[in-house]
């Protein structure tokens, strides 16, 4: 199942937390072996420079509301937030 991928604790100490530094990461968010996908290296560092931005400038940055009011779509094979609602101190 798709929306179990890369949270298996076998694998991953604490896998349901969001760990961006993360390493020996053996996730499979790219796919395996003949069907990895061509473009990780550059979504990858798409992502690295995108989050470094936003994390420099708004060094504030927060959830708006509780975790546990976080509305994730009902979708069985996926795990998707309907919204991200967040908040920064200027």
């Amino acid at each position: 199942m798709v929306g179990s991928a890369n949270r298996d604790d076998a694998q991953f100490p604490e896998a349901d937390v969001l760990d961006l530094g993360r390493t020996a990461n053996r996730h499979v968010g790219f796919g395996r072996g003949p069907h990895f996908c061509l473009g990780a290296p550059l979504a990858r560092l798409e992502t690295e420079i995108a989050l470094e931005t936003l994390l420099r400038r708004l060094p504030n940055l927060r959830l708006a509301i509780a975790e546990d009011e976080l509305y994730r779509r009902p979708i069985p094979l996926f795990r998707s937030l309907a919204s991200l609602q967040v908040a920064w101190d200027v």
